[in-house]
């Protein structure tokens, strides 16, 4: 049964959203495919988690974002994008996977790093900063190359 969306009290624009959100989640699922399983890259890995820090451009009335990823090593993937955490920023995000497998690569146990926002918000450069301090433990004990 094919139904049509309704256009009537912005039914249009939510279907379209709709659209848009599900073809966003189709294409991060073909990334995560493509990377393959973090297990694979980092085969020694017993424990892994990142610690966020994001903060808005200087002078934006938006506060920041402070968490904790936990990653699930078993099942996660080799990929590392980290969404911007503005509402209204469009095509943002931080793409830390070159680095976070570099280093894990290496068996660094602490790494850390930043990187600005690519996207834009208004008519602006977002301008978003996310910084980042990873925490690795690999399962033998053996010391990381100097």
């Amino acid at each position: 049964m094919n139904v049509e969306p309704r256009v009537d009290g912005g039914g249009m624009m939510n279907y379209r959203k709709n659209l848009e959100r599900k073809a966003r989640h189709a294409e991060r699922l073909a990334r995560e495919d493509a990377a393959g399983k973090l297990s694979v890259h980092a085969p020694d890995l017993k424990d892994f988690s990142i610690s966020i820090d994001e903060t808005p451009r200087s002078g934006s009335a938006t506060g920041g974002t402070r968490y904790i990823r936990r990653v699930v090593i078993a099942s996660a993937p080799a990929l590392f994008v980290l969404p911007c955490s503005d509402p209204r920023c469009e095509d943002g995000g931080y793409d830390v996977t070159a680095e976070f497998l570099a280093a894990l690569a290496y068996r660094r146990t602490v790494f850390e790093g930043q990187r600005s926002c690519p996207g834009r918000s208004s008519m602006h450069d977002c301008g978003r900063v996310l910084r980042y301090v990873a925490t690795a433990a690999y399962h033998d004990e053996k010391k990381a190359p100097s």
